[in-house]
């Protein structure tokens, strides 16, 4: 199959269970309305565009809540289209993460061979993931990751360093070989003072900047 573009970014919900803190949702309080791409306009514009690659981000929601995340997965499967589902892993329990994992397999174009993925936003370990994504359940998006792991799903533990969290990404890294999952740090330009002084969750200059690092 020919692909016209390289990657399709679709925001699927405003939907979240989190408050990260520099969020748009946490900082811009009342300001948006949450709601829902409607399924059929989500898959003619996956078949028009014709992607490489379908990437489930939300950049005011989590895609994980969309409420036809089944439905779209198991559509793209079908005909043939590889996704990155970003999200922060809460919320679902293992049997609706068992199912979803079965919606969909490894696809091939020839001899070719693409893999869908599933990233976890999850930064920090249990005693400091949530001081930023406030609300998130540690235990359900790590279970969930060892799960797909399990599965022979390609899954990835995305990790932002901040100064509450830095000196742990060396055990972090470790925890996610032991386990079978890809380890990426993403390092983050949010950072602004704040009446002159440095941002409080900043990390060291080691883990400045906005390039990916992955391994």
């Amino acid at each position: 199959m020919k692909h016209d573009i390289k990657s399709l970014h679709l925001e699927l919900s405003k939907r979240c269970l989190l408050a990260c803190t520099k969020c748009p949702r946490t900082r811009n309080k009342g300001q948006y309305v949450i709601d829902d791409l409607d399924i059929n306009h989500a898959i003619t514009s996956i078949s028009i565009m014709n992607p490489a690659i379908v990437n489930l981000c939300g950049n005011y929601g989590d895609p994980l809540y969309y409420p036809k995340l089944l439905e779209l997965t198991r559509w793209m499967h079908n005909n043939d289209y590889a996704f990155e589902l970003h999200t922060n892993g809460s919320g679902k329990k293992l049997s609706w993460w068992k199912e979803y994992y079965n919606s969909y397999e490894n696809i091939k174009y020839g001899k070719r061979h693409k893999q869908s993925i599933v990233i976890f936003g999850i930064d920090g370990l249990e005693d400091t993931a949530h001081n930023y994504r406030v609300g998130i359940k540690w235990r359900e998006a790590f279970d969930a990751m060892c799960l797909g792991a399990n599965l022979n799903k390609k899954v990835i533990w995305q990790w932002i360093p901040f100064s509450f969290n830095e000196h742990q990404i060396d055990e972090a890294k470790r925890i996610a070989e032991d386990n079978g999952i890809t380890f990426m740090l993403r390092l983050s330009d949010r950072w602004h003072p704040k009446n002159g002084q440095p941002d409080p969750l900043m990390p060291s200059s080691k883990y400045l900047g906005i390039e990916n690092h992955g391994k």
